[in-house]
């Protein structure tokens, strides 16, 4: 009896132990649920606050943005000359251009799908305003240079977002500083989100082909674009601006290009094609009766003729530059004598200042120192290697081809040692393309 007392006493206290445990474990579980249910509720409300902080930067980022849209218009005033009406009238012409041009711009930026009532419009003009300004004179379209810088004035003063700029005297400077400050403008504003559209008009020089080519897509059009044609694309910015919106203003530009009367001493200095210099193998037009230059050598002139449409590229379409021989001592005097020969005027056929142009048209030279003022043109590098420009006298092919070894050439990696084992003549104008067989 007594010994089953016993056992039944360490039954109960067993059995108490185990009570206490199983009350411990209930109890360290129900503070687990607790722990859990209040990291649950801590978890939910951090993961509202991050996604009500994340719509509040959201919503202010876009009310920022909204607040500052704006669309670009970027001009080459070279390329774009606006209509005649503007200009005999100063600054008042100037006021109008300048509010025209707003007004046309507004009108077709309604009918694009980003276009908000409250973006602002930004017109930039890059012009060779001294140059420019000859032109419109020797023109006959203002009376004189004066009457352009106050078009500039009244421009200037149409709006506060419009500013007409002057891209330097200088005209290969300034050619070379507006193309500078077009492409660096365009760059930075497709860039900036704020911007939400870019109107750029050019349209009169192939070169632009060459930077704006990398902003088309491929198999559409690019939606943030506008090219604004005033007189025709050339052949190869035509190519390029089929992946752009296109726009023509003509109630504020001019659909052609100002034509400027040759008087005698521009007749004097046109010379023949430049193709037609280059190919050795073809016969040379016979030169003009000999005359004397002002500094009293005898020399002669090449007959002036029109520029050839053909050029000649290879199979890839990559331009080529037939090769020249210069008279090495004419080579040595343009150099040692810092000659100041237009490149215009002498190599392209026609110079668009006439007797107003700062550099010299009055020496009369003979076909092998137009073939050296040619060579040494060349060592300048056209910015297209594609370039389809019948009478650019730049390079397209670097002089030393695969030797290159000079760190920073002017010229393009893709003008260095370029393959020439098929040459295509190419005529610009009736885009025919024949390959030349060796003769």
């Amino acid at each position: 009896m007594l010994a089953e007392l016993e056992e039944r006493t360490r039954e109960r206290d067993t059995a108490r132990g185990e009570l206490d445990m199983a009350k411990d474990t209930a109890r360290s579980y129900y503070q687990r649920m607790v722990q859990a249910e209040a990291d649950k509720s801590h978890l939910q409300t951090s993961t509202v606050t991050l996604r009500l902080t994340s719509f509040a930067h959201t919503y202010v980022a876009d009310i920022y943005q909204d607040c500052d849209r704006f669309l670009l218009v970027l001009i080459d005033g070279d390329s774009m000359p606006f209509l005649d009406e503007f200009l005999p009238r100063g600054i008042e012409g100037g006021e109008d251009a300048g509010k025209h041009l707003r007004s046309a711009v507004l009108d077709y930026y309604k009918t694009n799908a980003r276009f908000h009532a409250d973006d602002r419009v930004i017109i930039r003009v890059y012009a060779n305003v001294r140059g420019l300004g000859r032109t419109y004179k020797a023109a006959k379209i203002i009376p004189e240079e004066s009457v352009f810088d106050q078009f500039i004035t009244g421009f200037n003063k149409s709006h506060p977002l419009s500013d007409y700029i002057d891209a330097g005297a200088h005209k290969e400077a300034a050619d070379s500083k507006m193309k500078g400050l077009s492409k660096a403008n365009f760059e930075l504003f497709y860039r900036n989100r704020h911007c939400q559209h870019i109107m750029f008009g050019g349209s009169a020089d192939s070169s632009y082909a060459g930077f704006l080519g990398p902003y088309t897509l491929p198999g559409t059009i690019n939606d943030r674009i506008t090219m604004i044609e005033g007189s025709p694309f050339p052949y190869d910015l035509r190519k390029v601006a089929q992946g752009f919106h296109q726009v023509s203003l003509r109630t504020v530009f001019r659909n052609t290009k100002i034509q400027v009367a040759n008087g005698a001493q521009v007749v004097a200095g046109a010379k023949r094609p430049a193709t037609e210099s280059l190919v050795s193998s073809r016969e040379r037009q016979p030169p003009v009766a000999s005359s004397t230059s002002s500094d009293g050598n005898s020399q002669q002139a090449a007959i002036g003729l029109t520029p050839s449409p053909v050029i000649y590229q290879n199979q890839y379409g990559q331009r080529l530059d037939i090769p020249l021989h210069p008279d090495k001592d004419y080579l040595k005097f343009l150099y040692d004598k810092n000659a100041r020969l237009c490149n215009n005027f002498y190599l392209r056929g026609h110079c668009p200042y006439g007797a107003g142009c700062e550099w010299d048209h009055t020496q009369q030279l003979s076909q092998a120192q137009l073939d050296t003022f040619r060579y040494k043109a060349r060592t300048s590098s056209c910015r297209n290697p594609f370039c389809t420009d019948p009478t650019c006298c730049l390079g397209h092919m670097c002089p030393r081809g695969n030797a290159c070894n000079i760190a920073q050439c002017k010229f393009l990696p893709e003008m260095h040692n370029i393959d020439v084992s098929h040459v295509f003549q190419y005529n610009t104008e009736t885009q025919e393309r024949k390959e030349l067989k060796p003769s």
